[in-house]
């Protein structure tokens, strides 16, 4: 009986998984079953893994419980990089940066030819250093700067150029550096010597003298301001603009542009207004008061000889000649009652004429002596010892603002009493040598000469007319001035400068008697004996002094005799010579109030009605 237990079947002792095989032999393979082996089942699958393991996909997050610690040590090592990457950065930056600040000059300036006819660039550079051979270099619209232009020290760079033309320029500069290519700075300016465009007609087409106005014009855009009488003007995106007023300003509206380079310009715009034809005689209160002489001018009313009648208002002598509310002229004594100037209007308007109020503004002897008695010396011109000036009895003050309301105080009365016109006489300081006369607040610039004071005369005379036209061109008034044959050629010898007055009033009334000129003025050989000469050459002057402003002409025609005797040839030679000239109005003027109605035909006499 054996007594090996190997030899007995199922027996077994502790052997361990998986036989070996005999010895000698090899360890058995495992041989995957054949095809059409009973085995398979229909796949071929791979042997199963003796031992499990997970298999591969997403796993889920768990947080970590703990944290992971870095070791003091790295960060140290790591703020020390940082540190030392600074420091080596810092110090790069130094050696390499270039610092300039200018002065003299903006980037991106626009500079005027005056602007840039004296500029003065300093360009300094922080970091300079001459003495290692690295020196800035200038350069202009990309070329070299001429050398005499500009200087380096050891502050920078100095350029003074020459004075420079319109257009675009460009101003650079380099400057050496270690390691790194040149430092490189531009600044581009632009030079701009043309005012700005502003397109606008003047005179304007005149208007009827109540009724609304509109002007229309254009400027050029992007502009740095543009006002009209010294308020914003809106332009449209094209440049265009519209003015509109409620009837026709007095004086010249003044438009006033500013480019961005600093470039001024201006426009003055006049807006001249109808004049009616107009044929009149001079009246005075005295003579329309006396029944003899009123008759006379009634008779030439009825006639058909004048459309208009100028009636005094205010004389030469100062005197208020009718039953004036102005409290002024009693005070000072002026009121001479002659007539009762409603009345006047009346009975004329009646037979269809218009009425001219003439005025005498600054000779005023009554206003100067009161004025002298009563401590009001401002009111008058002095002479150098502070005493009244004698010209005239007494000349008034044209800088005073109490003198020149008194005159347009009358004005404004004989408007609401009805009269159509405002005649402006001895608007104007006397002739003589202005030396020896002071005006009591005149604004004179300081240091000024006696051109300077003549100038000043000039203006206050204008600032006058300005004044007195706006009420009556509310009240829808025309406002004339009479104006001294002399005043065209030598304005500064009276306070009338023509150009000036010629845009604040609605006609002129030169004063051009034969009688007053000299022999050979305006290379007349006799002027008194050549009427129609005198007045072409001189009229025609007075037109070349007010072009531009679209005023009108009445002009006075002398009807009286000094020297040669004056009938219908000499005073109708003195209305053809205007009339030849475009000038149809005219004002018969003859002290006495005497006229010579035979020179007066109906064909130049436009009656009311008419066409």
């Amino acid at each position: 009986m054996p007594t090996d237990l190997s030899s007995i079947p199922g027996a077994g002792g502790g052997r361990r998984r998986g036989r070996s095989g005999p010895p000698g032999r090899p360890p058995r393979q495992y041989d995957p079953p054949l095809l059409g082996d009973p085995r398979r089942s229909g796949r071929l699958d791979a042997p199963r893994p003796r031992f499990g393991r997970r298999p591969k996909g997403p796993k889920a997050w768990t947080p970590r419980t703990q944290r992971r610690s870095i070791p003091w040590s790295s960060l140290f090592i790591a703020l020390g990089f940082v540190l030392l990457g600074t420091y080596i950065w810092t110090q790069f930056w130094g050696a390499t940066r270039v610092d300039v600040a200018i002065t003299g000059l903006e980037d991106g300036a626009q500079l005027t030819l005056d602007e840039a006819s004296g500029l003065d660039v300093r360009i300094d550079v922080a970091q300079l250093d001459l003495e290692s051979g690295l020196e800035p270099t200038l350069f202009f619209n990309g070329l070299p700067a001429v050398d005499d232009t500009y200087e380096v020290s050891e502050d920078g760079v100095r350029w003074t150029p020459p004075p420079l033309e319109e257009g675009v320029h460009e101003l650079s500069m380099s400057v050496g550096r270690p390691l790194l290519d040149e430092a490189e700075f531009s600044w581009v300016f632009a030079v701009d010597g043309t005012p700005p465009m502003i397109e606008v007609a003047s005179p304007q087409p005149a208007v009827p003298i109540c009724s609304p106005v509109t002007v229309t014009g254009r400027a050029e855009t992007g502009l740095a301001s543009i006002t009209v009488d010294g308020e914003d003007l809106e332009l449209a995106d094209d440049g265009t603009f519209t003015l509109e007023y409620d009837n026709a300003p007095t004086g010249p509206v003044l438009i006033q542009a500013q480019d961005v380079a600093g470039n001024r310009a201006a426009a003055e715009v006049v807006i001249p207004v109808e004049y009616p034809s107009s044929q009149s005689m001079h009246v005075t209160a005295a003579a329309w008061g006396y029944a003899p002489l009123r008759e006379h001018i009634i008779e030439m009313v009825d006639a058909g000889k004048v459309s208009a009648v100028q009636l005094d208002i205010k004389d030469e002598g100062g005197i208020v000649g009718y039953d004036t509310d102005v409290d002024m002229a009693h005070e000072i004594g002026a009121v001479r009652q002659e007539y009762v100037l409603e009345d006047a209007i009346e009975l004329l308007k009646g037979k269809g004429m218009r009425i001219i109020g003439r005025i005498v503004a600054f000779r005023d002897g009554p206003m100067a002596r009161w004025a002298v008695d009563n401590g009001r010396m401002d009111y008058v011109i002095q002479d150098n010892e502070g005493g009244m000036l004698s010209k005239y009895g007494g000349f008034t003050n044209v800088a005073n603002p109490d003198v020149r309301q008194y005159n347009i105080d009358l004005a404004m009365e004989a408007v609401d009493r009805g009269v159509d016109e405002i005649l402006w006489d001895y608007v104007r300081r006397p002739e003589g040598d202005i030396a020896g006369m002071v005006f009591p607040g005149l604004q004179v610039p300081e240091g000024g000469d006696d051109l300077a004071e003549k100038q000043a005369v000039n203006d206050a005379v204008v600032s006058f007319l300005a004044e007195a036209g706006d009420p009556l061109r509310e009240a829808c008034v025309y406002q004339g001035a009479s104006l001294f044959g002399v005043a065209a050629r030598n304005p500064d010898a009276i306070g009338q400068p023509v150009p000036a007055i010629a845009r604040h009033v609605d006609y002129i009334a030169p004063m051009l008697y034969p009688s007053h000129w000299v022999r050979g003025e305006y290379r007349v050989d006799h002027p008194n004996a050549q009427p129609y000469e005198i007045i072409t050459k001189s009229l025609t002057d007075f037109q070349t002094k007010a072009a531009g402003s679209g005023v009108a002409f009445n002009l006075w025609v002398q009807d009286f005799s000094i020297g040669i005797p004056y009938g219908p040839a000499e005073v109708r030679a003195q209305i053809d010579a205007a009339r030849d000239l475009g000038v149809d109005s005219w004002l018969l003027w003859n002290a006495t109030v005497r006229y010579t109605p035979e020179a007066i035909t109906p064909d130049i006499v436009d009656l009311p009605g008419e066409e």
